[in-house]
């Protein structure tokens, strides 16, 4: 099911596509020479540099605030429960001002696909006219970036096969932290299974089975546990064998703990949620160099788009930079998940299309 739902921004004011006679749209989609040039001279030594140790230089330095969020562990271990109505949820699982536009029966594999269900917003655009000239962010996993992407870059071309609605200029992609969070927690686990299954095995006992795909909670649990525990004998292991033993295996193992968990545990439940911008893009770029050495799919490239908009956002000075800084805890993909796991909750697993569209509409309702 393609499912179209938006999310206001009221303190947020309309953002044009052009500005200063520069589009919103990077041209140059994915541009690697800007990205060098960040890496080099701004993110230059800090990847050199664990998760953990650049967290505790963000803490001190005051760059990091966690005083007024109380992200306690059951919240950061039900981060991917998308039920709003469990006893810990934070402000932004609340649905409210959330609006469903519309639901369409659709594979969403190509950018026909995607043109044809992103036409349930522009239909009604058509009357209203709130994206005429202006930005429509769109949160959105890997192949809704993709497509979407292709559609925009087609629209562009002269000489473009493609009939694109000229009002899909209006959308600009950007990753979703939901997805970025609960994937990296994935990789680790497979990347690292004998490693967890050891871990897993001493805490549950020898006659559990741990799945080859875990459940979320359970990954979460996992690393969490771990973390807890290297926390616990960090500074004893670390003064011991410092920085220079170069044992493969203790350097694997220093990495997995001291930079590979802790960045993905916090990139959407502490530093996204948090509106730690800075901190947020930073994790992004950390992770990504993860994904580039797992060389896992997709997620090899999805950051990289985020970086190269943020980067070339910031060099035009462009209005909407600022706006993902400001308001950067909006920019979620967890209301269509919230929305998905509803539908899931009111409707059978032989329910047709029409009773499903007809269920979400009265779902959408109550929000």
């Amino acid at each position: 099911m393609a499912t179209c739902i938006s999310k206001q921004i009221p303190t947020c004011a309309p953002i044009p596509i052009i500005h200063n006679n520069t589009s919103i749209h990077n041209p140059a989609n994915i541009d690697a020479s800007n990205i060098c040039f960040r890496l080099i001279h701004q993110y230059h030594g800090k990847f050199d540099i664990a998760y953990t140790n650049c967290k505790r230089q963000w803490l001190t330095h005051g760059q990091l605030d966690f005083s007024n969020n109380n992200f306690d562990r059951i919240d950061i271990l039900t981060i991917h429960s998308y039920d709003d109505a469990i006893l810990e949820r934070k402000e932004e699982r609340s649905m409210k001002g959330v609006q469903l536009i519309g639901l369409q029966e659709r594979n969403l594999h190509s950018m026909d696909d995607y043109i044809m269900g992103l036409k349930m917003i522009l239909d009604i655009n058509r009357d209203i006219g709130h994206l005429n000239n202006r930005v429509a962010p769109l949160i959105a996993d890997w192949p809704g970036q993709l497509f979407v992407r292709k559609a925009i870059t087609h629209l562009h071309k002269r000489d473009s096969q493609y009939s694109i609605p000229p009002e899909i200029n209006s959308f600009v992609p950007i990753l979703g932290p939901l997805h970025v969070s609960l994937n990296s927690r994935e990789q680790v686990l497979i990347v690292y299974n004998t490693f967890f299954q050891k871990l897993f095995h001493f805490v549950f006992g020898k006659n559990k089975v741990l799945a080859k795909k875990p459940k979320p909670w359970r990954i979460n649990l996992l690393l969490d546990l771990a973390y807890s525990g290297w926390c616990k004998i960090r500074n004893i292991i670390i003064t011991k064998f410092g920085c220079i033993c170069k044992d493969i295996e203790y350097c694997m193992v220093i990495d997995l703990l001291d930079n590979v968990i802790p960045a993905t545990l916090d990139i959407y439940a502490i530093l996204f949620r948090s509106g730690s911008f800075d901190e947020y893009v930073e994790t992004i770029f950390r992770i990504w160099t993860f994904a580039l050495r797992w060389k896992r799919h997709n997620y090899n490239k999805a950051p990289l788009a985020f970086l190269s908009d943020i980067f070339y956002w910031q060099d035009i000075n462009h209005p909407f930079a600022e706006a993902i800084k400001l308001f950067l805890v909006y920019f979620n993909d967890y209301y269509v998940e919230n929305m998905h796991s509803k539908i899931r909750a009111h409707t059978y697993t032989n329910s047709n299309t029409d009773n499903i569209i007809k269920q979400a509409y009265v779902i959408g309702k109550f929000f």
